[in-house]
């Protein structure tokens, strides 16, 4: 039943009330109270008689008392007839009754009408309008709104989200903003705003995100999402007990059904087990963190096995230590220990170097079946180290990147020269103009793009790149003066940081080196393959200052180049040089080991070992996936310039392959 109907029928039942009220409880009262007076009346004038007989009073008053009472009864019953003869002339009078009947029903009507929202101008919040509408159709009819109304906080929150969902960092930056600035203590905009933040410093929580935690944490001490960055922030700096506490209560505030709950569960797990002290028996273990992806996942059942174990570097390739696991209980990481031993006689903590295999099978033999998946990790020391990381991510196919073309170049020059002021066209325009080989050109375009852009992070550390490249990968002189630059606008600058420490190295300044990317390392997202590769570098930079890392002698390359006859009579000059290296198949393209000659001293091979290695830390014998590089150019210089003629390999393992043919034609 509808609220109008209720609405009619409570009028109707008040009428009747009403009605009844004041018409029927007189109409039935005045013979009653005639009779009421004159009993009245009576029983007085019995009393005063009563009071003569027995000489309380004297005639005289008698006489008196007696015509009081007649004239009050005579006043009383004079009244009782007036309205007596009122309420039955208003009992014919039924059209009063029906007024006041109308006059409350349009009365009470108009009322009812005054105070319901009007469906006409019933508006939807923003959240109803959008809640089921794309992305796209949402970022639409969110703009539309806030042309509307430019100051709704919450229409801005929603903006900002819709934008990162979109993976449009910089439009979400600029919603949050706006919406924190109309709302300075909402708690939802406050953990998005710094997640967003935290995202374009690859999801590093320091400075500004952090401060934007704490403050939403100071506003809302139960809001769960703060809660969790709070820990995710103190994980990120080891600080492992702080990420255990806040988890834990986040996981008592989350409802039982939420579908969180288990994600976090395993976190505070993780966590746990970084801070659980290991037992006798696994104080030589190590902790191996395995990365499977998505789409490994999807293909491979979770009933296949996982089996991760370590084995000596060299020598019999039997299983040292091992645990078989499904992948269905798989959580992210195994211990191995003395107590996962294969043989009594042979124990993990017995070891040297060693290297760490993570298998993906079907039927979990020993031996590796097809269809098998499996990574190995470079070799290793095991001594002194606790902890390493497995990524089962397939390296990506190498694509070489085409040199700018003649109309790039002249359409940069005219854009620069229809706007000087545009840096990024200038840094483009030096970066093409150094790729063909015109350094001193490029040069001067990187420092206008510079001078009109003094402050911009990544234009500086680009700039820092390119010179260094220039000069060998050397950042001695210009290159370390734009990287303090970089560190003087933000300290926590990863790729500064990074970069510091190379030229440290380079100054053969060792310790500084260490502690600045011991420094770096933290500020890194976890698990990333750059922090990966940094952690790497440090073991083995660690291992060659302490005089523990030795060339291995025995680990060469051979690389046979063929120049095809026509290519080289036509297009090539016996000073040309030719120079033969490899380098990493993902991660720094810096040259691991590098022979350069002129093309009249080249024999058609050469051999690389770690005797070539371009850094003592970065040997040939310790790389894992490598690629084969043969260039032929006329300046000999590192970058590759115009007229340069230049073949790759696919990606090896100097563990499978020791010889590697390239053919230019």
């Amino acid at each position: 039943m509808s609220m109008q109907v209720w609405f009619v029928l409570m009028i109707g039942m008040s009428a009747s009330w009403l009605i009844w009220f004041l018409y029927r409880p007189l109409q039935g009262n005045d013979f009653n109270l005639q009779k009421s007076n004159i009993a009245l009346g009576k029983q007085r004038q019995k009393e005063l008689e009563q009071d003569l007989e027995g000489d309380l009073i004297d005639a005289q008053s008698f006489s008196q008392a007696r015509d009081e009472i007649t004239q009050t009864l005579a006043i009383e019953l004079s009244q009782t007839t007036d309205n007596s003869f009122a309420n039955n002339q208003s009992q014919n009078n039924y059209g009063s009754f029906v007024f006041v009947l109308i006059f409350l029903s349009v009365f009470s009507f108009g009322i009812y009408d005054a105070l319901s929202p009007d469906k006409s101008q019933k508006v939807e919040s923003v959240e109803q309008q959008v809640a089921s509408l794309s992305l796209d159709e949402s970022l639409i009819k969110l703009q539309e709104h806030l042309d509307k109304k430019p100051d709704d906080a919450k229409a801005w929150q929603m903006l900002g989200l819709t934008y990162f969902e979109l993976d449009n960092l910089n439009e979400s930056l600029k919603a949050y903003e706006k919406s924190h600035q109309l709302d300075e203590n909402n708690v939802r905009t406050l953990v998005e705003y710094a997640t967003t933040l935290a995202r374009l410093k690859n999801g590093i929580f320091v400075g500004k995100p952090t401060e934007m935690v704490e403050r939403a944490l100071s506003i809302n001490p139960n809001s769960i999402d703060a809660i969790y960055l709070t820990g995710l922030i103190a994980a990120n700096q080891q600080d492992f007990a702080t990420a255990e506490r806040q988890w834990k209560q986040a996981l008592m505030l989350l409802p039982l059904t939420d579908p969180n709950r288990q994600a976090m569960q395993e976190m505070l797990e993780q966590v746990q087990s970084m801070r659980t002290p290991q037992s006798q028996s696994t104080q030589n273990g190590l902790m191996v963190d395995v990365i499977i992806p998505e789409q490994l996942m999807r293909e491979r059942s979770k009933d296949d096995y996982l089996m991760v174990y370590a084995k000596a570097a060299t020598g019999m390739p039997m299983p040292i230590s091992i645990v078989k696991i499904r992948l269905k209980d798989f959580t992210g990481r195994v211990i191995l220990s003395d107590d996962n031993s294969v043989m009594p006689s042979r124990l993990l903590s017995q070891a040297k170097k060693i290297i760490v295999v993570a298998r993906i099978s079907q039927t979990g033999n020993a031996m590796k079946q097809s269809g098998d998946v499996d990574f190995a990790s470079d070799p290793f020391e095991l001594k002194g180290t606790s902890r390493i990381l497995l990524d089962m991510t397939p390296e990506p196919e190498v694509d070489e990147e085409p040199l700018p073309t003649k109309e790039s170049i002249q359409s940069l020059e005219q854009k620069v020269k229809d706007n000087p002021k545009d840096a990024e066209s200038w840094a483009f325009l030096g970066y093409s103009y150094i790729s063909i080989g015109k350094n001193k050109a490029g040069v001067a375009a990187y420092n206008q793009a510079r001078e009109l852009e003094p402050t911009n992070v990544s234009l500086l550390i680009e700039s820092a790149s390119i010179l260094a490249q220039l000069q060998n990968d050397q950042f001695r002189g210009e290159p370390i003066k734009l990287v303090n630059q970089v560190l003087q606008l933000d300290a926590n600058n990863v790729e500064a940081l990074w970069r510091l420490g190379l030229y440290q190295y380079q100054q053969n300044t060792i310790d500084l080196a260490i502690a600045t990317w011991e420094r770096t390392l933290p500020l890194m997202p976890s698990q990333s393959k750059a922090k990966i590769a940094l952690m790497k570098t440090l073991v083995m930079v660690k291992e060659k200052h302490s005089g523990k890392s030795q060339k291995d002698e025995t680990v060469k390359l051979t690389v046979n180049v063929e120049i095809n006859a026509n290519t080289m009579q036509n297009r090539l000059r016996t000073n040309d040089f030719i120079m033969i290296y490899v380098r990493a198949a993902s991660g720094m393209p810096i040259p691991i080991a590098i022979e350069k000659m002129r093309l009249k001293d080249f024999s058609g091979k050469v051999t690389l070992s770690d005797n070539n290695s371009v850094m003592p830390s970065r040997l040939l014998s310790q790389a894992g996936k490598i690629i084969a590089v043969a260039r032929i150019t006329k300046t000999g210089q590192a970058i590759k310039q115009a007229g340069d003629i230049e073949v790759r390999s696919q990606p090896f393992s100097l563990k499978e392959t020791v010889k590697v043919n390239l053919n230019i034609k």
